[in-house]
């Protein structure tokens, strides 16, 4: 490896270590105060660093909510990325999937709720759920995060089309619109994690991402292999 390559990889893990100081930091404080209420010099004190390394790293309050929304989906797109690329028949796979979710719902729940009951997200979420023309007078800001957002939740569900893809390929599924069964999967997920929002903090159970994964199976096992598990 060439000295530029090492001193560029060795950059790129210092920027990192630094962003996640500051985003761990940053959630740290929305906890404490909530999201409208932060301000950098909340963060840069909780970092135990300057104001302006944190601006360094962050471009200011509307940036940092895109950063620490778009980590954990990057977190997620990571996981989903190992499974898709792994061994093992698309029925486990996708039980692996769920067990993402479900983990990375536990993983963010503190943070979630505190966030999307906070005015700032409140507004944000008027604008997302907006008819197009009028969503198209949105702050830059909000459509900046919106299409983040957007773009990430897409690049998860094209992972969750591949292997519903490979399972229709296979024999193991049936052959359905991949788009469509996606929608439901997704839409069955958000609900479950929806429930456990209201749920404060009662404890995930053990064997939520198997009975999730079989009542999702149900629905697109091919009925030539009914008998065999997942």
């Amino acid at each position: 490896m060439k000295s530029t390559d090492v001193r560029r990889e060795r950059e790129e893990r210092r920027r990192e270590g630094y962003r996640e100081v500051i985003l761990h930091a940053a959630e740290r404080v929305i906890l404490r105060k909530g999201y409208s209420a932060l301000t950098m010099d909340d963060v840069a004190r909780e970092a135990q660093l300057s104001k302006a390394t944190v601006y360094k790293y962050v471009a200011g309050k509307g940036g940092l909510l895109i950063e620490i929304l778009g980590h954990s989906f990057d977190d997620i797109r990571e996981r989903f990325a190992a499974t898709v690329e792994g061994s093992g028949s698309a029925g486990e796979k996708l039980r692996r999937l769920v067990q993402v979710v479900l983990e990375s719902g536990e993983d963010m729940k503190q943070i979630n709720r505190v966030l999307w009951m906070d005015k700032a997200m409140l507004k944000l979420m008027r604008v997302f759920v907006a008819p197009l023309g009028k969503a198209g007078a949105a702050p830059p800001a909000d459509r900046k995060i919106l299409d983040m957002l957007r773009q990430k939740r897409q690049e998860l569900a094209e992972m969750g089309a591949r292997i519903l893809r490979e399972g229709i390929a296979s024999g193991e599924f049936r052959r359905v619109d991949t788009a469509q069964a996606g929608a439901f999967i997704e839409a069955v997920l958000q609900g479950y994690t929806h429930m456990r929002f209201w749920e404060g903090d009662a404890p995930l159970a053990p064997g939520a991402a198997e009975g999730l994964t079989r009542f999702i199976v149900e629905g697109i096992r091919n009925p030539g292999q009914a008998g065999k598990e997942n």
